[in-house]
C-alpha cells in the first residue's frame, strides 16, 4: 500500500535510555512506561519492515534517549539498509567522541546513514542549561563525522531559554553551510515541566522567525513559512526536487514511533492523547496509510481551523501541528506562535518575496550536494 514515492520519514524513539540528563529531555517520560520497549525482532517486522510498505523512498530517524546505547542497534541499522533505506541517528554527540560507533554505523548501513547532531546554542552556558553538555562534545562529534566520512546535520530546539543566543547560534550554522533542523520546544515528558519555557508568537516574530529565515539551510520542517505557492511549484519542475517536508510534516511525509511501540504524526506528539494507536496492535502502514487523523493531516484544505485554515500558505506551511495541539488541545488549530494576520488566502506576507528567494538557494543546494540529492 505504497502511498508515495516521494520522501517520507520515521522518527522512530528505540528507547528511553540515554548518557545524557537533559533538563527538558522530551522523551523521557516522568512516570515509567506501562510496557517493555520494543524488542529486536518487533522492531524489524512492526516498524522497519512495515515502513518498507509505505513509501519507495524512506528514511528512519533513529533516536531516543540515544539509540545507540542499544545493544542491537548495529542489527536495526542493518535491516533499515537492506529495505533500502536511509538511516538517521539522533544522537547527543557524545558517544561518537568516546566509542567507534560512526565506524560501526557506516558499516551497518553500507554507508547509507546521516548522524544528527543537536546545538542549542554556541553558547556554553545556554546549551550546557538543557542540553547538560558543552556545545564543543557536539563540535567534536561533527569531527568525527568528517574524518569517518559520514553525512551530518544539526538540530536546534528552541525555546525561551535560548532566544537571547539564537542568532548568533544561526549565523555560525549558516558559516559551516550545513544543514538544520529546528525544532520547538513542547512541554513533552520531562519538558511538561518547564510549560515557561514555550514561546509565543512575539517572541516567534521578534526573534525566532528572523533568525531562521537568514539561513536558507534551515528550511526544512519550518514554520511559519511564507514562500510563494506558485514560485514554489515553478521550483520543482525547474529542479526536478519536491520535499514534502516543507512547513509542518506532521502525518504529510513524517510519522514517529515510540520506545514502546505507540504511532503519532510527529515525535513532539508521543506520549500525549494525540496518538493514533500502537504497532503491537495495528499495523503501522495501516495507521500511516488509513487513520483519520492521517488521512485528515494530508488534506489541509478545509481541515485546518483558524488562521491556517484560510491562510495563503496552508499548504507550504500549515502552521505547526504540535504547537497547536499543545496550546488547544486540537491537532487542527491555528498554530498559536504564526505572527501572521491572513484576512482571506489572498492576503500575502511581506516576507514572501525574501523567503521564496531563500528557499530557491535551499532547493539548489539539495540537487547538487549528496546525500540530499539522493534522497529527494
Amino acid at each position: 500500500m505504497t502511498l508515495t514515492d516521494k520522501f517520507f520519514l520515521c522518527y522512530f524513539e528505540t528507547t528511553r535510555a540515554c548518557n545524557l540528563a537533559c533538563k527538558y529531555c522530551m522523551s523521557r517520560p516522568e512516570t515509567p512506561p506501562a510496557a517493555p520497549e520494543l524488542s529486536t525482532e518487533e522492531a524489524k517486522a512492526l516498524v522497519l519492515d512495515e515502513l518498507a510498505k509505505v513509501s519507495s523512498n524512506v528514511a528512519v530517524a533513529f533516536s531516543g534517549g540515544e539509540s545507540l546505547l542499544r545493544k542491537d542497534i548495529d542489527v536495526l541499522l542493518a535491516h533499515t539498509a537492506s529495505l533500502g533505506m536511509y538511516s538517521f541517528i539522533n544522537t547527543n554527540g557524545k558517544i561518537l567522541v568516546e566509542t567507534d560507533a560512526v565506524r560501526r554505523s557506516i558499516a551497518a548501513t553500507g554507508g547509507r546513514v546521516i548522524f544528527v547532531l543537536p546545538i542549542n546554542s554556541v553558547d556554553a552556558g545556554a546549551n550546557r542549561s538543557s542540553r547538560d553538555d558543552d556545545p564543543s562534545t557536539v563540535m567534536q562529534a561533527a569531527e568525527v563525522c568528517r574524518r569517518d566520512g559520514a553525512d551530518y546535520f544539526f538540530l536546534l530546539t528552541v525555546s525561551k531559554e535560548n532566544l537571547e543566543t539564537l542568532e548568533p547560534t544561526v549565523r555560525f550554522l549558516k558559516m559551516n553551510r550545513v544543514p538544520m533542523l529546528r525544532a520547538p520546544f513542547v512541554p513533552r515528558g520531562s519538558g511538561a515541566q518547564y510549560s515557561d519555557l514555550a514561546f509565543d508568537a512575539r517572541d516567534m516574530e521578534r526573534v525566532i522567525h528572523p533568525a531562521l529565515a537568514s539561513n536558507p539551510l534551515s528550511y526544512i520542517s519550518y514554520t511559519p513559512f511564507f514562500a510563494d505557492p506558485d514560485a514554489l511549484e515553478a521550483a520543482w519542475r525547474r529542479y526536478g526536487v519536491k520535499i514534502e517536508g516543507l512547513g509542518c510534516q506532521a502525518g504529510r511525509s513524517f510519522a514517529a514511533v515510540g520506545a514502546e511501540g505507540a504511532v503519532a504524526p510527529c515525535v513532539q506528539l508521543l506520549d500525549s492523547a494525540a496518538t493514533v494507536g500502537n504497532v503491537r496492535d495495528t499495523p503501522l502502514s495501516a495507521l500511516i496509510g488509513r487513520h483519520p487523523t492521517f488521512e485528515a493531516l494530508r488534506r489541509r484544505d478545509g481541515n485546518l481551523k483558524g488562521r491556517c485554515g484560510i491562510c495563503r500558505y496552508r499548504e507550504s506551511c500549515g502552521g505547526c501541528r504540535a504547537l497547536a495541539y499543545y496550546q488547544s488541545g486540537d491537532l487542527f488549530a491555528e498554530d498559536p506562535t504564526c505572527f501572521f494576520q491572513p484576512q482571506d488566502r489572498s492576503t500575502r506576507c511581506d516576507l514572501e518575496t525574501l523567503e521564496t528567494a531563500q528557499l530557491a538557494k535551499f532547493i539548489e543546494y539539495l540537487k547538487y550536494n549528496k546525500p540530499w540529492n539522493v534522497l529527494f
